[in-house]
């Protein structure tokens, strides 16, 4: 290294010190950056140590502990995706692991439990990756919701496969999701950010590897405060669980789905259609069955039977009966017929078709759905 490139970065390097803005790491990775931008002679507005913002988090230990960062995978709806994450020696985030669309799947996520971050004198996210060439997706809750639920803000990102890279993911480029709705019209209350996530959800089974050196924001002071007074308009329908709830026919398929922890299907990003027994549908089943599926050793069963009785997307009875087969959760299938003005479901009877909810529809039916087993 030349004497006065060495002398530059030296001062540099005593005066970031000094400051006691930035760990030991931190340095020395500003260090690396600047002599690569001295060496190259491209100076320095293109390097990381322009950065001008605030640290969301470098992924120190204690930065881990707080954020308590976990692993949300699409298994929560039977897919069958598996994420992993750990934190490296050198305070890197690995997010790493297999995406499947089989079930229904094509998720997996990594986020931080309950934060609380004012980011609104900044225009973006700025993030120090490296990938396998996927797009990802950063996500941020803030105090938007809707029917109670927090509205997720998503950024997308591109990767380039086994290159570290900054990507800048603006503010105002995020768009609200929920459940599969789209909120063009809702806008990222910067002011109060609650979660952080990082998300997988391109539509491409297979591996994905990601490493995430730290999450920081960019364009200090050029952000734009925004009003917390503003409401999000809220549907007058209510969800699935809620509108089933509220019925009052459903309150053995509640008890049920509480005991498989199954209550999570109706989180999912996309609407579903439930054909729902009523409680005399349950009623009809054989005397100690029902408490035979509660215990804790045919949980399995429990579930595979409940998500028998779930499907993808929002299927009028119109719609089922020209099917004539349909694809549950489960992965088995059933089949829909109509005759003498009743439309079945395998030999259940629909009693109410098309109960329109904010997340899909139920299809309230007067016996249980048994799946086949498999030899």
């Amino acid at each position: 290294m030349g004497g006065k490139t060495k002398n530059f970065l030296e001062h540099v390097m005593m005066f970031m010190s000094g400051c006691g803005f930035f760990r030991p790491h931190i340095l020395r990775y500003f260090g690396v950056c600047i002599w690569i931008a001295c060496c190259s002679s491209i100076g320095l507005a293109g390097s990381p140590a322009s950065w001008r913002g605030q640290s969301i988090t470098e992924f120190t230990s204690s930065e881990n502990e707080n954020f308590a960062w976990q692993i949300v995978n699409d298994g929560v709806m039977g897919g069958l995706s598996k994420g992993n994450v750990e934190h490296t020696s050198d305070d890197i985030m690995h997010f790493w692991g297999t995406l499947s669309l089989d079930n229904n799947g094509g998720f997996s996520t990594v986020r931080s439990r309950g934060v609380d971050f004012d980011l609104s004198n900044d225009l973006g996210l700025l993030l120090l990756v490296k990938g396998d060439g996927r797009t990802y997706e950063a996500r941020l809750d803030s105090t938007a919701t809707f029917r109670g639920n927090p509205i997720s803000f998503l950024g997308k990102f591109k990767t380039t496969p086994d290159r570290w890279m900054q990507v800048k993911i603006p503010f105002a480029s995020f768009t609200g999701s929920w459940r599969g709705r789209q909120f063009p019209k809702e806008t990222l209350d910067t002011s109060a950010i609650k979660r952080v996530s990082v998300l997988l959800a391109d539509k491409k089974p297979g591996p994905f590897d990601l490493r995430v050196q730290w999450i920081r924001t960019y364009g200090k002071g050029q952000g734009e405060k925004q009003s917390t007074t503003k409401k999000t308009v809220l549907s007058e329908r209510r969800g699935l669980v809620d509108t089933a709830v509220a019925d009052g026919r459903f309150t053995i398929l509640k008890k049920l789905l509480d005991a498989a922890n199954l209550t999570v299907f109706f989180q999912w990003d996309n609407p579903l259609t439930i054909f729902a027994p009523t409680d005399e549908a349950f009623s009809k089943l054989p005397d100690g069955l029902l408490d035979a599926l509660l215990d804790s050793e045919s949980h399995e069963k429990l579930v595979t039977l409940l998500s028998y009785h779930v499907a993808t997307g929002s299927l009028l009875e119109k719609n089922a009966v020209k099917k004539k087969s349909i694809k549950m959760i489960q992965g088995g299938k059933v089949t829909v017929t109509s005759h003498a003005k009743k439309t079945y479901i395998n030999d259940a009877v629909i009693l109410d078709a098309d109960i329109q909810c904010a997340d899909g529809i139920i299809h309230a039916i007067d016996a249980v759905l048994i799946p086949e087993t498999k030899e």
